[in-house]
């Protein structure tokens, strides 16, 4: 009795689970789904492989398993179904409370979602049939056959929208690669960056998968960034957002990729952080980088020089070299010892046919053969596909149609092919896709349009169609203004001049940091600007049809009134004594490599704490200090600032105290503050700077005691 109710209770549950299921399947988009259901779906990845295993093991036991009139039997196969019919039901009910999440693509969701629908309603099917489903052998196997294929359906589909396509296969065609690309031929971001961001990034930020808002499969949804910002920014702290959380402990809840995933190498995190630092172009070549460049260095081991390769074929005869070489025709080898030799053609009136068949006693040995703007024809492409290692072809600015290039089938060692200034069409280009290591086609200026061009990329993915830049649809970026100034800290007065290079530019400018608008700002018209007080210049280009420029900014600081003489009360830090109690009246402005450069007065223990004299009473009404913010390495702004002013060190009263605002994450950039009080005068002034006592819970040292730098102080 106690055995049929619980059966009663989990068949009745079952039942409710799947009529609930249904409803949801078919009305839940058009719910709002509660915060705590939120949470119960995303249990959906912890349960979904309960009914997996239990529909497996149902599977095995309904029909491999004999004795089937035996009441055990049939008591451990009931459960079984019944567990696998309600353990899915309960899994998809969940699977669908977390797909109103969003951030997955809608196709490959709709097929997952109806898939475990399936599941469910076929599983809880067969334990409502089992009876009739055990009469008969064929009628157990088609059942079991249909429930193993919709959960693998259902279970591939999910695997696609966690870890990407093909996530099943995967390892089946992971050995199955395109052709090989040589150092020469190699691209920084395509070849050495992007597979990074392939096997550790895309599983969770793909098209159909886009955690945080953020896709990482093109170059514009990399430029775009997710829903928190830009992916990258070379003169932010550790270069950006992606790099800042590759760095975090791998315990925090923002490190990428997160803990249980696959991390990053060493080596892996440098090709990242030296693209980022580079300027992260999508177009370099690594051939192009300086021979001591880190990421040439790095992409050393990856891709081998075309010259190093090891050949199987031996060297010619030097005595055949030294006969084939003229004013018209130079045969020389790749490298030292190496038997790979490269052909280049000169002179285009002494170019004759005969000149390329008398090559036939090196043909073995030919992997490089130029023929770039020499009268080739149509028919010489026989004699070219007899050279069987050639590994690159140009055949730039010949006289060939493109009829024949299937002359060129035999080459199965080809890799670079240049028909740039050829009349070949889209149509002819069709036979090269039976070269299996064919992956570089230059095609400038040929009769293949942009959007046979597009055809083509997509048919034959593992070929790179290069056909140069046209500048269509390109809006180009102007340059920031060049802000040109005889000094950053002045007496009276000083003359700056804002310069932009392109004809038609319209440089704006503000002084109090806001930034320009291209509509309300002053327009420097290219004479002068009158500078005749503290300001933070901003400036900002626009011309129509452009991208208006990145703002470029100037801090000038008026000395105003200099003391008679200045005390420190507490010594600085001994890495960061400057010229002592000089920095702050000696008009030098520190920039934020403090490391370097000793402009910089630095605290951390004590407060900054300094005294200036005045021999005879002195009217005032404003300090101004200027500061450093290097969060990176634990330099905030102030905690907050003071200012004291009397007739004499004993009877000082408090002016103005202000508290600057902290930062939310890690820069570096100077900042000033200016704290104004009512017009008096005084003898003695004194400036506190508190450092922040702990670092704020976000920074990655939080709890530890910041540091206060200041380098000038202004007074009026």
């Amino acid at each position: 009795m106690k055995q049929i109710r619980w059966n009663n209770i989990f068949y009745n549950t079952c039942l409710a689970c799947n009529s609930m299921l249904l409803f949801l399947a078919l009305f839940g988009a058009q719910m709002q789904v509660p915060a705590w259901l939120q949470v119960t779906g995303r249990m959906h990845p912890m349960l979904l492989h309960f009914p997996i295993v239990l529909l497996v093991l149902a599977v095995v036991w309904e029909t491999a398993v004999p004795a089937k009139d035996n009441p055990l039997y049939r008591q451990t196969g009931n459960a079984l179904l019944l567990a696998s019919a309600l353990s899915a039901a309960l899994s998809a009910l969940m699977g669908l409370f977390l797909s109103n999440e969003g951030g997955y693509e809608e196709q490959t969701l709709l097929w997952h979602k109806w898939s475990g629908v399936a599941t469910a309603f076929i599983t809880f099917a067969w334990y409502i049939f089992r009876e009739r489903v055990r009469q008969s052998k064929m009628r157990g196997g088609l059942t079991a056959a249909l429930a193993v294929a919709v959960v693998t359906l259902a279970g591939h589909l999910g695997a696609t929208l966690t870890h990407g396509d093909n996530y099943l296969l995967q390892p089946v065609f992971s050995g199955k690669t395109g052709p090989q690309i040589t150092l020469e031929d190699a691209l920084v971001f395509r070849d050495l960056v992007r597979p990074v961001l392939e096997a550790k990034c895309m599983s969770c930020h793909n098209a159909r998968k886009s955690k945080g808002d953020l896709v990482m499969e093109t170059e514009a949804s990399l430029l775009k960034g997710g829903k928190n910002g830009v992916l990258w920014d070379s003169t932010a702290e550790q270069f950006g957002r992606m790099m800042q959380r590759i760095h975090l402990p791998i315990a925090e809840k923002e490190h990428m990729p997160p803990q249980g995933k696959t991390q990053l190498t060493e080596d892996e995190i440098r090709i990242l952080y030296f693209w980022i630092k580079s300027g992260a172009s999508f177009t370099q070549k690594i051939v192009d980088l300086p021979e001591n460049d880190s990421l040439r260095i790095l992409a050393a081991g990856r891709f081998q020089p075309l010259e190093m390769e090891q050949y199987s074929f031996p060297a010619a005869d030097e005595s055949t070299i030294r006969n084939l070489n003229n004013d018209y025709r130079v045969v020389h080898p790749l490298a030292l010892q190496s038997p790979a030799l490269a052909v280049d053609f000169f002179g285009i009136a002494a170019f004759k046919s005969e000149y390329l068949q008398e090559l036939k006693g090196i043909k073995e040995q030919v992997v490089q053969l130029n023929l770039n703007k020499m009268p080739v024809q149509d028919a010489d492409l026989k004699t070219i596909a007899t050279f069987p290692n050639l590994r690159k072809l140009n055949l730039s600015a010949t006289a060939i149609t493109g009829a024949t290039l299937g002359e060129l089938k035999p080459l199965k060692a080809l890799r670079q092919l240049s028909l740039s200034n050829t009349a070949v069409k889209a149509a002819d280009l069709e036979v090269l896709s039976e070269l299996p290591d064919l992956s570089v086609l230059f095609l400038w200026n040929t009769g293949v349009t942009e959007s046979e061009l597009t055809a083509l990329q997509q048919r034959f993915p593992h070929i790179r169609f290069e056909s140069g830049f046209s500048g269509k649809d390109v809006v180009a970026k102007l340059n920031a203004a060049v802000i040109e100034g005889d000094a950053d800290v002045f007496d009276i007065s000083t003359k700056v001049r804002l310069k932009n290079y392109i004809k038609g530019a319209v440089v704006r400018y503000t002084l109090d940091g806001s930034v320009p608008d291209s509509l309300r700002s002053p327009i420097s018209t290219g004479d002068s600007i009158t500078i005749d007080k503290t300001c933070l210049l901003s400036t900002k280009t626009f011309l129509p049809g452009w991208v208006s420029s990145e703002v470029a900014t100037r801090n000038f600081y008026k000395a105003g009134l200099i003391p008679d003489s200045i005390a420190l009360i507490y010594p600085p830090n001994p890495q960061y004594r400057a010229e002592g109690p000089k920095t702050l009246i000696n008009k030098v402005i520190g920039d934020t490599e403090f490391k370097t450069n000793n402009r910089w007065l630095g605290y951390r223990e004590t407060n900054l704490e300094c005294l200036l004299f005045f021999k005879e009473p002195t009217t005032l009404s404003s300090v101004y200090v200027s500061t450093l913010a290097h969060i990176g390495s634990y330099i905030m702004p102030p905690a907050e600032i003071q200012v004291w002013g009397g007739t004499h060190t004993n009877n000082l009263v408090l002016l103005e105290k202000i508290r600057p605002e902290q930062p939310t994450k890690l820069a570096k950039y100077r900042v000033g503050y200016s704290c104004d009080f009512k017009v008096q005068k005084m003898k003695v002034l004194k400036i506190v700077l508190k450092p922040v006592k702990k670092l704020p819970p976000w920074h990655p040292q939080k709890g530890e005691p910041g540091w206060v730098f200041m380098d000038e102080v202004f007074l009026n």
